[in-house]
C-alpha cells in the first residue's frame, strides 16, 4: 500500500520554546489520521526530513495526489522565515491551482497581528486569509493528556480525513492537463526567458544594497558598543559603581535605537526581496541548461546572471558575516538594563532573520553547480 504524505511546516525555535509540543502535535495528528483511515502516513515534520538539495518541490509537484495534508503552524516568526514562506507559497498556490485547497490547513498557534490588519501588504498573509485556519492559541496551553487537547487533536484529524475524502473525487491529472491546455493557443504576452534573466539582474543590486546597508549599521552598532565598554572601564577606577554603568546603558540604548530599528527594517526588507525573486531565480537556474542547449547564444546572458548570483551570495556572507557573532553577544547584554532590552531584542530579531535568509542564496549556488553549465568558456555549449 502506497502511503500518503503529511507535511508539517513550523519554526524550530518555536518548537524549542514550546518544549517540543509543536512536533508532538504533528505526531499526535498523524496518529489520529492513521487510526481514522487505517492507512499509513509518512509524516514530514521539518526540513530535516526533506533536504533542500533533494528538491522537495519537484517531488511534491509530481505526486501531489498522495499528499494527505499540509499544515503550516503560524506564529510571527513563521512569516519571517524564508524557508517556511517558500513552503507555504508552494503548497497553497499549487493546491489552489489543482482544486486541492482543502488539504492546506493553517494552524494559528500564536496570534499574528498582521492576519487581523487590513492595511498590511504582505502577500503571504493575504494568501493565508483565503484558507480556513484552525485556532490553537488557547489549546497550546492544554495538558497533553487533557480531554480538551485530545478532542481537539481528534477534530483536527477528522477534518483532514474529510478533506481527503473530498479530494478523492478530484481527478488531479485531468485538472493539471486542463490547466496546461488552457494556455496552449492563447496569446502569450508573458516575459520571455531572457526578459526574466534581465529582470533578475535588475533585482539583484537591490539585494546587494540592502546587505551593504545592513553591514554599515552593524559596524556602527559594534563601534557604539565598544565605546560603551570603554566608558564603563574608565568609570570603574573612579568607583562610580553600578550607577555609572546604568547611565552608560541608557546612553547606549538611545544611541542604538535608530540603527537597531533600521536593522530590523532591513531584515524584513531583505526577506521580502529574497522571497520576491526566489521562485524566479530557481526557475531560471533550473531551466538554464535546456535553454542554452536550444539557444547557444543565450549562454552569455545565463553566465552573466550566474555571476551576479554568486556575487550577491558572496556579499551576503561578507556583509552579514558578523551578524551571528553579534547575535551571540547580544543575549547576555540584554539582561543588563531595562533600557537596553527592547532595543537589543529588536536588533537580535532583525539579525536572526537575515542569518536564516542567507540559506536561500546558498541554495541558488547549489542549483547553479548542478546545472552542468560551464561558464569558463562562453563559446561552448552547456556541458
Amino acid at each position: 500500500m502506497t502511503s500518503s504524505q503529511g507535511f508539517w511546516s513550523y519554526i524550530h525555535a518555536d518548537d524549542i520554546t514550546e518544549c517540543e509540543r509543536i512536533s508532538r502535535l504533528a505526531r499526535d495528528v498523524a496518529g489520529q489520521f492513521e487510526m481514522l483511515t487505517g492507512e499509513p502516513l509518512a509524516l514530514f515534520p521539518d526540513r530535516d526530513a526533506i533536504k533542500w538539495g533533494e528538491n522537495w518541490q519537484n517531488k511534491v509537484d509530481s505526486s501531489l495526489a498522495s499528499v494527505a495534508f499540509f499544515i503550516p503552524v503560524l506564529t510571527p516568526r513563521f512569516f519571517m522565515s524564508p524557508e517556511c514562506r517558500r513552503e507555504l507559497q508552494f503548497f497553497a498556490r499549487k493546491a489552489t491551482q489543482l482544486g486541492l485547497k482543502e488539504l492546506v490547513l493553517p494552524l494559528l498557534y500564536v496570534d499574528v497581528p498582521a492576519l487581523h490588519d487590513d492595511t498590511q501588504r504582505d502577500d503571504l498573509v493575504a494568501l493565508v486569509r483565503t484558507f480556513q485556519w484552525e485556532d490553537w492559541r488557547e489549546l497550546r496551553f492544554a495538558d497533553l493528556s487533557a480531554e480538551s487537547y485530545r478532542k481537539a487533536v481528534a477534530r483536527l484529524a477528522a477534518r483532514l480525513v474529510e478533506a481527503n475524502r473530498q479530494v478523492e473525487t478530484v481527478d488531479v491529472a485531468t485538472i493539471a492537463l486542463e490547466a496546461e491546455e488552457a494556455t496552449v493557443g492563447s496569446e502569450d504576452d508573458s516575459p520571455g526567458y531572457l526578459d526574466r534573466v534581465a529582470s533578475a539582474e535588475d533585482t539583484l543590486p537591490k539585494l546587494v544594497e540592502t546587505i551593504e546597508a545592513i553591514g554599515r549599521d552593524i559596524e556602527l552598532i559594534g563601534q557604539t558598543m565598544q565605546e560603551a565598554i570603554a566608558d564603563i572601564q574608565r568609570g570603574a577606577p573612579q568607583a562610580k559603581g553600578f550607577a555609572a554603568r546604568l547611565l552608560v546603558a541608557r546612553k547606549v540604548a538611545r544611541q542604538l535605537a535608530e540603527p537597531a530599528d533600521r536593522v530590523w527594517s532591513f531584515g524584513n526588507e531583505f526577506v521580502s526581496q529574497l522571497h520576491e525573486v526566489d521562485q524566479g531565480f530557481r526557475a531560471i537556474i533550473e531551466r538554464a541548461a535546456s535553454e542554452v542547449q536550444q539557444n547557444p547564444d543565450s549562454k552569455t546572458a545565463v553566465c552573466a546572471f550566474f555571476a551576479a548570483v554568486r556575487s550577491m551570495s558572496t556579499s551576503a556572507h561578507v556583509g552579514l558575516g558578523s551578524a551571528q557573532g553579534m547575535i551571540d553577544a547580544i543575549g547576555p547584554i540584554e539582561k543588563m538594563s531595562r533600557d537596553l532590552r527592547p532595543v537589543l531584542r529588536r536588533l537580535r530579531q532583525g539579525l536572526t532573520t537575515m542569518v536564516e535568509a542567507r540559506e536561500v542564496s546558498d541554495e541558488w549556488l547549489h542549483l547553479i553547480e548542478r546545472s552542468g553549465i560551464s561558464c569558463d568558456d562562453r563559446l561552448t555549449d552547456a556541458s
